[in-house]
């Protein structure tokens, strides 16, 4: 009984209205945003498992983190036309984003992709040329159950990202407007990304998308 409730409450955190497009909505896959927000659908163990060790593993660092105001900003809220983001740690001093994870692993040696694609949107959003993803590693438990990954980009490659946000913001909310999910973004073709599509609630009318999508091409290719 009490799982009903604690599903119920999640998914109405995660299909709440916000205001703007969230980082979140581009970084992942955009066309499985636009599928959530046209169609959402019941979450399941795993969804509320990730939540609730994600969410306690941040507001036990930041809780730790808020005691250097001077230094430090918690959520930090940026904007760009309509994207919105909140980025965990803003080291304020040094003008670094940082973005705090888990892993359900013992270690590793470089950070995910997915991580990767959040933080350089913030030091794309914030004008950082370093970024920080500090990892926790949730099966360590011996001594180094902590890894921080510092992050570069060059001014051009932040344009870039920017550039790729926004052009993604705009698709998605046509796609939304329109109810049209084809039109927007997936990631089925990125090595790097698409393990997500295995778990994904909208996989099936995706890949359909993507065979018509597939065989308008080659039509017009034929001409």
């Amino acid at each position: 009984m009490i799982l009903d409730i604690l599903y119920e409450s999640l998914y109405y955190e995660y299909n709440k209205e916000r205001q703007g497009i969230h980082v979140s909505d581009l970084t992942l896959c955009p066309r499985e945003s636009c599928f959530r927000k046209l169609d959402p659908k019941p979450l399941t163990n795993t969804d509320l498992n990730f939540f609730t060790s994600g969410k306690a593993i941040h507001e036990a660092l930041q809780s730790l983190i808020k005691k250097y105001p001077d230094r430090f900003e918690l959520e930090k809220e940026v904007k760009f036309g309509d994207i919105v983001g909140h980025i965990d740690i803003f080291d304020k001093q040094n003008h670094i984003p940082i973005e705090a994870k888990s892993a359900r692993v013992k270690t590793m040696i470089e950070p995910k992709a997915h991580y990767l694609k959040q933080l350089e949107a913030y030091m794309a959003l914030t004008n950082a040329d370093t970024g920080i993803i500090l990892v926790q590693c949730l099966l360590n438990y011996e001594e180094t159950p902590f890894l921080e990954f510092e992050h570069k980009m060059t001014a051009e490659q932040r344009k870039a990202v920017l550039s790729q946000l926004q052009q993604d913001a705009i698709i998605l909310k046509i796609g939304t407007m329109e109810q049209d999910p084809s039109i927007v973004r997936h990631i089925n073709y990125d090595l790097t990304l698409n393990w997500k599509c295995r778990y994904c609630p909208y996989a099936k009318p995706c890949e359909q998308m993507r065979i018509e999508a597939n065989a308008a091409n080659f039509k017009e290719d034929k001409k």
